[in-house]
């Protein structure tokens, strides 16, 4: 197995339009992204110059934008955006017909310098067809190449919408001490009632406790 780093420069077609988010926001911190099935969900805490109300409409008006939610957070608002990669789609479909050839897994990205760094890791037989695919469709460069142990994912014991909880709760922080989301609002932002939120995370746990302990 190889895990590379690569750097994805950013499309000024893509961001085009949306100059007026950056007026509305005086500062961002703890920028994070990962993808689910083929959306991107997107993290951010940001302090807003002007009402949260007016960005967020504006934000769901654009038609690549699934979804998107502020919590307050001490003068400031988390903010989160689910996002179809349809606006990509080709690019997209390109790297969906690699993950059918073999393992390939879209770890994590940060946002550095006007660059989007992904973590990818891959069986060592497509790290050609990753590279030259991430070139291609997006202009990428190779940061770093390294090996990586195969390791057997828990998480493939769980069900598609167990795994999805869990992984969201995970990434926007809900199990750190103190949470930086609670239940309701991981809740509104899977579209599904605290109630059931709680479930799926509890028989989740208990399948990834089963399998690390077995």
């Amino acid at each position: 197995m190889k895990r590379l780093k690569i750097a994805i420069p950013y499309d000024g077609d893509l961001f085009a339009g949306l100059e007026w988010l950056l007026e509305a926001i005086e500062w961002a911190y703890g920028d994070t992204y990962f993808t689910i099935d083929t959306d991107v969900i997107k993290l951010v805490e940001v302090k807003f110059r002007e009402s949260p109300e007016k960005v967020i409409e504006r934000l769901r008006a654009l038609h690549q934008v699934r979804d998107v939610r502020a919590f307050p957070r001490n003068g400031m608002h988390l903010l989160y955006i689910r996002a179809s990669l349809e606006p990509q789609r080709e690019q997209a479909d390109r790297l969906f017909e690699l993950q059918k050839k073999g393992l390939v897994i879209f770890e994590s990205g940060t946002f550095v310098g006007g660059e989007s760094i992904l973590s990818v890791l891959c069986e060592e037989e497509l790290l050609g067809e990753v590279v030259r695919t991430f070139r291609e469709a997006y202009g990428a460069r190779v940061i770093s190449v390294e090996e990586a142990e195969p390791e057997s994912s828990p998480l493939s014991k769980l069900t598609k919408r167990q795994a999805e909880v869990l992984f969201l709760a995970y990434m926007s922080g809900y199990f750190d001490e103190p949470r930086k989301v609670t239940l309701r609002e991981l809740a509104e932002m899977l579209n599904l009632s605290p109630s059931t939120v709680k479930e799926h995370l509890r028989k989740g746990l208990k399948r990834l406790l089963d399998e690390t302990l077995k």
